[in-house]
């Protein structure tokens, strides 16, 4: 009687020995080796991508490069840049788009400024809108282009906006035989619509 019992108690402790076995590696499964959990899914960029394009006022507009950076201090110029210096930033995003317009091709620089208060981004766009007080550094200047765009802007026109913490500055020119600057004035107006870049 007593080896029944023994054989049953040591049957039973096979089955719950399993029953943990089988728990422990169903929550092995949920964690790396590492101890991270593995559902989590890398950040989605749904800002525009090279290549896309926005049909505004008539004109196609085209994506052909962008940049994000987190300082502003150190992609500007001039009063600007040291009023940068002294309230920094807190993201930057800025684009190359091409745009077609009365015969010519345009480059249209876009610069997306996020200020950490509504105040200061009222402040950057009076400083920047003034003559001889600098800029941020549009990407043709930090020499990042496209095939097809010009070394610099030049004669290029300027149309700024700011809504709430973020200022957006545009400056349009041509990207080869120069025309209208009354075009490229109306161009630099348009692109204040284009879709944000993730600053």
């Amino acid at each position: 009687m007593l080896v029944v019992v023994a054989l049953a108690l040591v049957l039973l402790a096979g089955v719950l020995g399993v029953v943990v076995l089988t728990s422990g590696g169903e929550d092995a499964r949920t964690a790396d080796p590492a101890g991270a959990t593995t559902d989590a899914s890398p950040p989605v960029d749904d800002g525009p991508q090279p290549g896309d394009t926005e049909l505004i006022d008539g004109v196609t507009y085209t994506l052909q490069v962008r940049q994000r950076d987190t300082s502003c201090a150190d992609h500007a110029y001039g009063s600007v840049a040291s009023f940068f210096a002294q309230n920094e930033c807190t993201g930057l995003a800025r684009s190359l788009w091409s745009a077609e317009a009365e015969g010519g091709t345009a480059v249209v620089s876009v610069a997306e400024v996020t200020m950490p208060a509504e105040s200061l981004a009222e402040a950057l766009r009076a400083l920047a809108d003034t003559d001889g007080s600098g800029n941020v550094s549009d990407l043709l200047r930090e020499g990042v282009g496209y095939p097809g765009a010009p070394a610099r802007l030049q004669g290029a026109q300027y149309a700024s906006s700011q809504r709430g913490e973020e200022v957006t500055i545009v400056e349009s020119a041509w990207a080869g035989q120069a025309g209208s600057g009354a075009v490229l004035d109306v161009l630099a107006s348009s692109a204040l619509a284009l879709p944000a870049s993730g600053g």
